[in-house]
């Protein structure tokens, strides 16, 4: 009997030795050092537009308090899990598609000792194993992209928070005609496996599965000069990196996307730029 075979997206994410890479990029950052700091991971574990200033300014929005149960949907490698953990004393369970992402969450948690606070398992985000009701927020961030089938996404989000829930989601949505858009893409390397939809038809879906959307944010005004700056993460990943003199850690995309990672990140900023995409927040609550 043969073993399934992992779908599209999970291929196109998967690398087989990004901890290897991740634990490189790691010893450039930081020369020596075997205990590091949630702050200290974010040059490797931001895997969204934005990087970890979109991850406090999304968390803001979130209105945590010390002990709630929050749902990271799609939650990547931990970083934006781990910074609630650790920043906001919450309980955080993050679930993604791709085994080798979670095996690398997992072991970068513990390496931050928060193994206790942000726990992560695979599995497909449109059909969550959790029982009813089990948590008090969720987000995903630049999730939506890699899922067709968005109203069932949204409606077992829906099922699994309380009914004072909170619900965010920051996904790159579609603004212009889709065959202009360029790709390769973070998230996909051709059309057939990108399922961008507009800011209209997230509003729509969202609000068939029982959500109210209380506030809406176009991101591209911050996220475009931070895209223009991960454009140079080859540069910068190539030579000695150096706090006391200003440099700018790694981008985490450029680590978790391989090698091709600049065509990536170049196209996506032309098509922010060419106003065919646009990263956008929704601040979602339940009816």
């Amino acid at each position: 009997m043969t073993a399934p075979q992992p779908s599209p997206i999970a291929r196109h994410y998967r690398q087989d030795d990004l901890l290897r890479k991740i634990d490189e990029a790691l010893d450039r950052l930081y020369p020596g050092r075997i205990t590091l700091t949630t702050d200290e991971l974010h040059g490797v574990d931001e895997f969204h537009t934005g990087g970890h200033a979109a991850t406090r300014q999304l968390a803001e929005h979130l209105e945590l308090r010390a002990g709630l149960r929050v749902l990271d949907v799609g939650s990547g490698l931990g970083g934006p899990a781990r910074h609630l953990a650790r920043h906001a004393g919450v309980d955080v369970t993050g679930v993604d598609l791709t085994e080798e992402y979670v095996d690398v969450a997992r072991r970068l948690t513990d390496r931050v000792g928060l193994a206790d606070r942000a726990r992560f398992q695979q599995g497909d985000v449109t059909a969550l194993p959790f029982p009813q009701a089990s948590f008090d927020r969720a987000w995903m961030l630049h999730v939506g992209m890699n899922i067709e089938d968005k109203a069932r996404l949204f409606t077992e989000i829906n099922r699994v928070l309380t009914d004072d829930g909170l619900f965010i989601v920051y996904d790159v949505m579609l603004l212009g005609d889709p065959t202009l858009v360029s790709y390769p893409l973070p998230w996909a390397s051709q059309p057939e496996h990108s399922f961008l939809a507009r800011p209209r038809e997230y509003r729509s879906l969202l609000s068939k599965a029982g959500f109210e959307i209380v506030a809406e944010h176009d991101h591209r005004s911050q996220t475009v000069p931070l895209l223009r700056d991960a454009g140079d993460a080859r540069h910068r990943n190539s030579t000695p990196y150096n706090p006391a003199g200003g440099d700018t850690p790694p981008a985490s995309i450029s680590v978790a996307m391989g090698t091709d990672a600049p065509a990536k990140v170049a196209s996506v900023l032309q098509n922010i730029e060419e106003g065919l995409l646009a990263p956008t927040e929704m601040i979602c609550r339940l009816r």
